[in-house]
């Protein structure tokens, strides 16, 4: 049978043909679509695990932040506050909440203008940190010494979006470096004196001798009676000058009566408590100790905490004990145990005498138990 026999046959035949085109043409059409929609979710994978772990980075970044022991704050480009981590709350003293949105010379004073504006011009010109050591002022009014560093933050085409700054107290350290200064310059003036015993020994000492055998046989050879007394009066003189030289002498041998710090007592008293505790206190300072406590007030401090100490040794069946001292207006010792609480305690004749010292002082004395157990022991006194 013929196409041409039959022309509505062929009609079909050849309407089919073209779907068949057609189908195949969207076959095509529908491939090339599932391949490009496959390489967008790979891309969309990618993208995402990218997002995913960009995020991870940011939480570990703000988690660094969040811990720190040092100061951490963002400032806009034009230095305002715009974040504020915890260890700035303790440092400063602002709280977040009341800190941010304010200028940044809230915690500048007039001093360190000029060293806290010259890092951030140096950082906004293109230097990759600014790093000054100066003093910032708390929210009590209150200096603290801190060393800063200022970085410059930017965008992706290089513009400056703000800066970030870090400022680390270095009150204990300032300390340590003025006690190391005091004690080179002692060792520098002991120095001195061993030169001049030396010095005195070898050779004025000699020469004063030598001066008065002389004198003594010129006295042998004189015939007047006067001047045989008088150079026997000059060579007494000479003696009594040796005997007073050997003990200048002797003197500077001696090393004047060291003057122990308040602080490095109170290490050595903790850890000689260790022995009873069993185990040693943790000892910590906040603020100049042993330039501020006098030692009127710094006997009664001693006092105090050999008694605590004493009492967590007898009464406390503690495993573990802090000692906390800082100073401000006032000297506030606190000493922690996780032992049996108040109640082990309150037998010891001690507190009295703790509670005693403080008042006749001015100040006050409490003791507590710890809402996490053990006790707590309060002695605050005031310093003017």
């Amino acid at each position: 049978m013929k196409r041409a026999d039959h022309p509505e046959l062929a009609e079909v035949l050849e309407a089919l043909a073209r779907r068949e085109s057609e189908l195949d043409a969207d076959r095509r059409t529908i491939a090339a679509l599932n391949a490009e929609l496959e390489e967008t979710n790979r891309g969309l994978i990618a993208l995402h695990a990218e997002l995913e772990e960009a995020r991870q980075a940011e939480a570990r970044l703000a988690a660094i932040v969040q811990s720190s022991d040092d100061a951490i704050f963002a400032l806009s480009p034009h230095g305002v506050i715009q974040t504020w981590n915890p260890a700035a709350e303790r440092l400063f003293g602002h709280r977040e909440r009341d800190v941010v949105g304010r200028p940044v010379d809230v915690l500048v004073p007039e001093e360190s203008h000029g060293m806290f504006g010259g890092a951030l011009e140096l950082v906004r010109d293109g230097d990759r940190a600014g790093h000054y050591d100066g003093r910032l002022v708390r929210a009590d009014g209150s200096l603290v010494d801190v060393a800063v560093t200022v970085s410059a933050m930017r965008d992706v085409d290089g513009a400056l979006t703000g800066f970030s700054a870090v400022a680390r107290d270095i009150t204990e350290r300032l300390r340590m470096e003025a006690e190391l200064a005091a004690a080179r310059a002692d060792r520098e003036v002991m120095a001195d004196r061993e030169r001049i015993a030396r010095d005195l020994h070898d050779m004025v000492i000699q020469r004063v001798f030598a001066a008065g055998l002389a004198l003594q046989a010129t006295a042998g050879m004189a015939k007047n009676p006067r001047v045989t007394a008088r150079l026997h009066d000059v060579v007494g003189e000479l003696d009594a000058t040796i005997r007073e030289l050997r003990t200048a002498i002797f003197d500077l041998h001696t090393a004047p009566q060291e003057t122990v710090s308040l602080r490095a007592q109170i290490l050595k008293l903790t850890a000689d408590a260790a022995e009873n505790l069993g185990y040693a206190p943790n000892v910590s300072f906040d603020g100049p100790i042993d330039s501020t406590v006098s030692e009127e007030i710094g006997v009664h401090l001693l006092a105090v905490v050999r008694e605590a100490l004493s009492n967590i040794a007898k009464h406390a069946q503690a495993t573990a004990a802090a000692v906390t001292l800082s100073t401000g207006d006032e000297v506030v010792l606190e000493v922690l145990d996780n032992g049996r609480g108040v109640g082990a305690t309150t037998r010891s004749s001690g507190l009295g005498n703790m509670r005693e010292r403080a008042k006749s002082l001015g100040g006050t004395f409490e003791i507590a138990d710890r809402p996490d157990g053990g006790t707590r022991l309060e002695w605050r006194v005031p310093l003017t």
